[in-house]
């Protein structure tokens, strides 16, 4: 037979593999491009450190440069037209309409008049800011700002803050390529930096730049300029100096792409899984055509042809559309991040080689392995025996795989405790990396015994079913154990995304849980208001701001304790610790006579639980203070009794506050920065001499505010492959729908409706999504718990927490999936007339 009567099967009847291949390409086209915006980005941001120069210049400093109250001079560089130069310095600047830090850099010289707006500054008064930092503050040139420097007080009182209010004279562009925006700065030149740097102007750092003549090649200029440097001083270009400073930003993000990279894997694995079953649904249905072919002549190997160029085409169909989306949905992206004011203006996409090379050779790449083993299938058509669909082959007890697969869970659970006992006892690097091991392996195990898994869970299944559906569910559930192995690639599917998600949920609830806990054991008040003097209602001006819970007046002080510091004691009753604590039940433990602290601080002053110290009051008569250690608090709480026992008048007031709850009434619409910026702001003003806060809550809340973030960016991921699974449900049911077209007909032809047929297939459905998703929820559980306990039990006691009501929601969606997977199986089933579907014609 000539290989070109050979018809290729109609594309729409790989729509589903179409579909599947184009959003894990899209997902990989997506993580590339984020990986460009990411670098060039970075790069942006080391390019700003030496921008306008052409040389680096390290100079070693002394303890007595770094003590300077003068100037240093600058180092000279034989070639060199212009040093200056890079102190490290942040400024805090306000407007009318916004505040923060910012970078303090000087402006290039030479490059005063090469500004965006205006010029440079020209007085004291008056100041040049790169272009984010005018967006921040919401200024323009002409307008005011308020600066926080370092230079001589402006005011009567030495004391007094350096506050200055400047004039906006030049903006400077941002760095090209900063898609998200350069870093904020304060440009500074020679007239006004002793005023904002103090009286060393910014000249006690190590790193200076230089710029070389026109037409030198700054390489050469340092090379020549080395050779009669001052001992101590190095010197390269800034394109050196630039690739180092990328290099290092980059090695931050390492640890995320590898996250991201695991991400990806799982997309493409899952769409492998999904893309077999696709091509095993496209031969199902050209049985009769391919063992009529076979009948005319055809030839295994023209038949293996007929598989491959399909594959081949499905891939790159479906590689260049996900490709095209992948680029269109960032792209949309940066607009819209655009319109939202988070960008400067609408970056293009970073179109690379890679993002258009990787996710194409990815599609065809995970296509045609997926269709080597439908491929085997179809060779093995026979010319005659294959005019009818053969039965599904039955799996009889465990086999060569499932007792491999038994095999791999047993041991990788074995690793997986075993490097959680390792984590616990102090080896936490070791355990880590067998806790690691232990849940891949363990994985694999239950993947390879799957299969022999299927039947009993899908009976199981299909009785719990039963009480609900009656017979339609009861039929599903043999439906699904009939062919356990193609049953059981779909259910892989709903496991691999289903265990991630449920790992990723349990683990940082887990995470947030024990850190808030040894937070609340560390630091269980919120906020600790201390000052030389402050207002006698100072507690109730506290409590007055907007977004706190309570407040209530204390007292602090130092007493001497036989270690080589004093211990600094802070007042609070019994009730103020129960109203404010976060650990209420230290109240208990709180009495006359009895010092609270915990075990690190014990062991830093060398004192221990139940220990009784004799101290010097102030009445001059010696005092018992027995010592309670109360897991790790990070101060020593005492009773106002005890500390004016001690001290007497010898204090200094405190305010110790608690935040109100994120999600409360309270807090609406306030962070926890905001907070910290109106209570700095309370004690900057009259009546408040000396004020420091200490906000533990902050630490707390920032916690909590990253695990939700990487909670929220990782189930965002692991919903490509949710989806992927999902499109592998329906191809299952459609290839159920194929293979029992008869028994289906003869269904018909006994009085069942149209409607029990959708019923039965949309209990398929659900019987499927319902054992991946039970499977993943438990399996991700240990997972979640096991992990968190192997990453963090080495250093603090792990509170687990099983999210209960996330994993709820994981559940009803998957069987909701499951559901609405088999809607368009469950039509193609109802439509076929009794009569005509007997006949089982393609």
């Amino acid at each position: 037979m000539a290989r070109s009567t050979v018809k290729l099967t109609p594309v729409r009847r790989h729509l589903a593999a179409v579909v599947t291949i184009a959003l894990s390409c899209a997902f990989v086209a997506i993580m590339v491009l984020a990986g460009n915006l990411m670098q060039a980005s970075l790069r942006s941001q080391a390019s700003q450190i030496y921008e306008g120069a052409d040389l680096e210049i390290q100079r070693e400093l002394s303890d007595e440069d770094w003590a300077s109250e003068e100037p240093l001079p600058a180092p000279e560089v034989e070639g060199a037209e212009a040093v200056w130069p890079a102190p490290r310095s942040y400024l805090e600047a306000s407007s009318t309409s916004g505040d923060g830090f910012f970078e303090a850099t000087m402006l290039p010289p030479g490059q005063e008049g090469a500004l965006e707006e205006g010029s440079a500054a020209g007085t004291e008064s008056e100041i040049v800011l790169s272009r984010s930092a005018a967006d921040a503050l919401e200024v323009g040139v002409g307008d005011p700002i308020t600066v926080e420097g370092s230079g001589p007080a402006t005011g009567e009182d030495p004391a007094q803050e350096t506050e200055r209010t400047l004039t906006v004279s030049g903006i400077a562009a941002d760095p090209a390529g900063a898609v998200f925006g350069g870093t904020p700065r304060l440009m500074l030149q020679d007239v006004n930096a002793v005023a904002l740097l103090g009286p060393t102007a910014g000249t006690t750092t190590d790193i200076w730049l230089a710029t070389v003549p026109d037409g030198e090649d700054p390489a050469a200029v340092a090379e020549a300029a080395s050779a009669s440097a001052a001992e101590g001083i190095t010197m390269r270009g800034v394109e050196e100096a630039e690739e180092e400073a990328a290099g290092s930003f980059m090695q931050g993000f390492g640890a995320l792409g590898m996250i991201l990279g695991v991400f990806v894997v799982i997309a493409l694995f899952t769409s492998a899984v999904v893309i077999a079953n696709t091509f095993a649904v496209t031969l199902a249905q050209r049985t009769r055509s391919l063992a009529l072919l076979r009948t005319l002549g055809a030839t295994r190997a023209q038949v293996r042809s007929v598989v491959l160029r399909e594959s081949l085409l499905v891939g790159l169909l479906g590689a260049a559309a996900g490709v095209v989306a992948g680029h269109l949905l960032v792209q949309a992206a940066l607009a819209g991040a655009a319109g939202l004011g988070w960008l400067n203006g609408v970056a293009p996409v970073p179109v690379s080689l890679w993002s258009v090379l990787l996710p194409l050779l990815a599609g065809v790449a995970i296509t045609v392995l997926a269709s080597l083993a439908p491929m085997r299938s179809a060779t093995r058509v026979a010319p005659l025996q294959a005019l009818r669909p053969q039965p599904p082959a039955v799996t009889r007890g465990l086999g060569v795989r499932g007792v491999l697969g038994l095999v791999a869970v047993v041991l990788g659970v074995a690793a997986l405790v075993g490097g959680t006992a390792l984590a616990l006892n102090g080896v936490a690097a070791l355990g880590i990396l067998a806790a690691i091991g232990g849940g891949v392996l363990s994985f694999t195990g239950v993947m390879l015994v799957l299969v022999t898994l299927t039947r009993p869970l899908a009976a199981l299944a299909a009785r719990l079913g039963a009480l609900l559906g009656g017979l339609p569910a009861r039929i599903a559930g043999a439906n699904v154990a009939r062919n356990p192995r193609r049953s059981a690639a779909t259910i892989a599917a709903l496991l691999i995304g289903t265990t991630l998600m449920t790992m990723m949920t349990v683990g940082a609830r887990t995470a947030e849980a024990t850190l808030t806990s040894e937070l609340d054991s560390r630091r269980p008040i919120d906020l600790v208001l201390s000052a030389e003097a402050m207002p006698e209602d100072a507690a109730e001006q506290v409590a007055a701001i907007e977004g706190m819970d309570a407040a209530h007046a204390g007292e602090r002080g130092d007493v001497e304790v036989g270690a080589g510091e004093p211990m600094t004691l802070y007042s609070a009753t019994p009730e103020t610790v129960r109203e404010i604590s976060h650990r209420p039940e230290m109240a208990d433990e709180l009495a006359d006579g009895t010092v609270l602290l915990g075990q690190e601080r014990a062991e830093r002053f060398g004192v221990h639980d139940g220990q009784v110290l004799s101290l010097e009051g102030a009445d001059g008569q010696s005092h018992d203070l027995r010592v309670q250690v109360d897991a790790n608090l990070q101060m020593s709480l005492v009773t106002p009794a005890t500390l004016e026992q001690l001290l007497g008048e010898g204090t200094t007031p405190v305010v110790l506050a608690d935040f109100a709850d994120p999600g409360t009434a309270e807090r609406e619409g306030i962070d926890v920065f905001e907070l910290i910026s109106s209570v700095d702001e309370l004690s900057a003003s009259e009546g408040f001499e000396g004020a420091s806060s200490d906000p533990g809550g902050a630490e707390r809340e920032s916690y909590a505010q990253i695990l939700d973030v990487l909670l929220g960016i990782t189930v965002a991921l692991l919903a490509v492959a949710v989806v992927v699974a999902l499109v592998g449900v329906a191809n299952t049911l459609s290839l159920g729908v194929i293979e029992r077209t008869g028994e289906n007909a003869l269904l018909r032809a006994l009085g069942t409706t149209r409607r029990q047929m959708r019923a039965m297939l949309g209990w398929e459905g659900v019987l499927l999504a319902a054992v991946g998703a039970v499977l993943g929820l438990l399996i991700g559980s240990l997972y979640g718990v096991l992990g968190i306990i192997a990453l963090l039990g080495s250093t603090y006691p792990v509170s687990i927490t099983i999210p209960w009501d996330r994993l709820v929601i994981v559940l009803v969606l998957a069987l909701a999936a499951g559901a609405l997977a088999s809607v368009l199986p469950g039509r193609a089933a109802a439509r076929t007339a009794p009569a005509a579907a007997l006949a089982s014609a393609e």
